[in-house]
C-alpha cells in the first residue's frame, strides 16, 4: 500500500526512523555506560542479559513516545495506540534479540581474534626478554673463571700471564661484537673456541688436552657462546690432576656439533649461576624444532647441539 501512495510510505519511513535513529543512539549511549559499570570480560552472562533488558527498554521507550506524538500529529484513537504498540512490542523485543546477538557475535570473534594477535605478540616479547637474559647470563660467569685463572698466572709467570691477557682481550672483544647475533657462523665460533682452549691449556697445562675437530664454515650457523660454555661446563665437573688427565673432544656429526668428555666427575661442583645445560636447551628451543642430545654413561659424558641454516 505504502508504494502506491506517496504519503503513506512518507509516514512509514518518518516512523521508522523516529524510532530507529533515537533507539540507536540510546543503546550506543547506554553500551558504554554498561561497558564501565559491568565489562563483558568480568561477568558474560550477567552483562548479556543487562544488555538484553535495557535495550528492550530503551526500544520500548522510544516505542511509546513516538507512538504518542503520531497519535497527537495524526489525530488518532487509543485503540490504535495500544494495538500498535503491543505488535511494537513484538517487533521491538525480536529485532532487540537478534540485533544483540549479531552485534556481540561480531564483537566476540573481533575481541577474540585481537586476543590472539595479542597473545603472540606478548609471547614473543616473553621469549624475546628471555632470551636475551640467558644471553647476558653468559659473560659474568666467563669474566669471572678468565679472571681467577689470571689471578693464579700473574703470580706463577709473568710471561704467560701477558699471552694469556692479549688472548682474553681478543676473547672478550668477540664477545662483545657477537653478544646481540642469535647465531653466528661455525667459521667465526671456531676462532672463539680455539683461543678459548688456548686459555684453558694455560691454566692446566697437560693435565688439559682439547681436541677441535671442525671444519670453518659461513654457511652453518651456531649459537654464540654455545661451545664455550659446553666447554666449561665439561671442565667445571670433572676432575682435571695429573693423576686424572681430562680429555675433551669437539667433532662434527652429521648436522650436529658433538663437545665429548671422559667422565671423571668431581665429589661436589660449587654453583654455576644456572649457566649450562639448561642454558643452550632454551636457546635452541626457541631457534629450531631439533633438541639438544645428551648422552652419558660410566666412560663418557657428550652433548650433541644441531648445525642451524640462517633464515
Amino acid at each position: 500500500e505504502g508504494f502506491r501512495s506517496f504519503g503513506t510510505l512518507i509516514y512509514v519511513l518518518l516512523y521508522s526512523y523516529s524510532i530507529g535513529l533515537p533507539s540507536i543512539a540510546l543503546i550506543s549511549f547506554a553500551g558504554k555506560r554498561l561497558n564501565r559499570q559491568f565489562p563483558w570480560l568480568k561477568n558474560p552472562f550477567k552483562r548479556l542479559v543487562l544488555t538484553v533488558v535495557v535495550q528492550v527498554v530503551i526500544v520500548l521507550l522510544v516505542l511509546l513516545v513516538v507512538q504518542i506524538s503520531f497519535l497527537l500529529i495524526y489525530r488518532r484513537n487509543l485503540d490504535d495506540l495500544f494495538g500498535e504498540f503491543s505488535t511494537g512490542f513484538i517487533w521491538a523485543v525480536s529485532i532487540t534479540i537478534i540485533g544483540i546477538s549479531i552485534a556481540n557475535g561480531v564483537l566476540f570473534f573481533k575481541n577474540w581474534r585481537q586476543s590472539a594477535l595479542n597473545e603472540e605478540i606478548l609471547k614473543r616479547e616473553k621469549l624475546a626478554i628471555e632470551y636475551e637474559a640467558l644471553r647476558n647470563q653468559v659473560n659474568p660467569h666467563f669474566l669471572f673463571n678468565s679472571l681467577t685463572a689470571l689471578t693464579t698466572l700473574v703470580h706463577q709467570n709473568a710471561d704467560k700471564a701477558e699471552a694469556f691477557i692479549r688472548k682474553f682481550s681478543d676473547v672478550y672483544r668477540y664477545i662483545l661484537e657477537n653478544r646481540n647475533l642469535e647465531v653466528i657462523s661455525l667459521k667465526d665460533e671456531l676462532q672463539l673456541i680455539e683461543n678459548m682452549a688456548y686459555l684453558y691449556h694455560y691454566r692446566h697445562g697437560e693435565n688439559l688436552e682439547i681436541d677441535i675437530e671442525l671444519v670453518p664454515s659461513e654457511n652453518r650457523y651456531i649459537l654464540p657462546m654455545a661451545l664455550q660454555m659446553l666447554l666449561e661446563n665439561a671442565l667445571k665437573h670433572n676432575v682435571i690432576s695429573e693423576a686424572s688427565p681430562l680429555k675433551v673432544r669437539i667433532f662434527e656429526e652429521g648436522d650436529f656439533i658433538v663437545v665429548w668428555n671422559k667422565l671423571q666427575l668431581k665429589e661436589s661442583v660449587s654453583d654455576s649461576n644456572h649457566v649450562g645445560l639448561d642454558n643452550i636447551r632454551l636457546r635452541y628451543s626457541y631457534l629450531c624444532d631439533r633438541k639438544v642430545e645428551i648422552e652419558q654413561n660410566d666412560v663418557f659424558f657428550q652433548v650433541r647441539i644441531p648445525l642451524l641454516e640462517q633464515t
